[in-house]
């Protein structure tokens, strides 16, 4: 039997070196995580960071389960790369799980387009409004972080920081963590392009393109049917 011998170097060359999504922090196909106090902005850095990606020509799904997107107008979060989705019961006789809204909504959108990138803010709101195992942060980081590998995604998770096992969980779960505290974000109010500031110095632009589009699950679903046609 023959063993065939690779040098370090032709070795390495041929290794594909990791995209970097977020400074040397956040890399393709990983889950990040971004925490801080619940009085922190996370959710403004968070944005930042999707912004920063749509406008580099990288498709991004926001899932707005928090609503901290209501706040902004919609030139400022306006850009065509960029889809928010806010997990909403289609009736009063839905009896389907809010965690199970938001990964149906992930598992639609992987099935049917070419989005590969998720903003999810946050874990500890879909948690909160969950039941079961489902209603644990770190259970829903664990499904998080299962599909991320499973579909080779790239994952951004908003949370707030709670026990310090709370904590640990998530930072076991994740591959890199973005902190934020309180008193930096209260600044980058003050100072919206300061360059000492904890969020991204990446002022929202105003562009001409449409706002982004707000999914819901039937047009998820009805997207998927079209898509199943084209392919006929």
């Amino acid at each position: 039997m023959e063993h065939k011998f690779v040098s370090s170097k032709n070795f390495f060359s041929a290794v594909k070196k990791a995209v970097s999504l977020y400074k040397n922090i956040w890399r393709e196909c990983t889950t990040a995580l971004i925490h801080g106090p619940r009085t922190a902005d996370k959710s403004a850095k968070a944005l930042d960071i999707a912004l920063d990606l749509a406008r580099n020509g990288r498709e991004v799904l926001y899932v707005n389960a928090e609503g901290h997107l209501d706040n902004y107008s919609g030139g400022d979060i306006c850009h065509e790369n960029l889809y928010v989705f806010t997990p909403e019961y289609e009736s009063i006789d839905d009896t389907a799980d809010y965690a199970d809204l938001v990964f149906e909504a992930i598992e639609q959108a992987v099935r049917t387009t070419s989005i590969r990138t998720f903003v999810i803010d946050s874990v500890s709101r879909i948690a909160a409004l969950s039941f079961g195992r489902n209603a644990s942060v770190a259970y829903i980081m664990k499904r998080i972080v299962a599909l991320q590998v499973k579909c080779k995604l790239s994952i951004l998770v908003v949370a707030d920081d709670s026990t310090k096992t709370g904590n640990n969980a998530l930072l076991a779960l994740a591959a890199s963590e973005i902190p934020v505290d309180s008193e930096n974000s209260e600044n980058s109010e003050n100072s919206e392009n300061s360059e000492n500031s904890d969020v991204i110095g990446i002022s929202p632009v105003k562009t001409s393109a449409p706002t982004p589009p707000l999914l819901t699950r039937r047009q998820l679903r009805a997207e998927r049917r079209r898509a199943a046609k084209r392919c006929r």
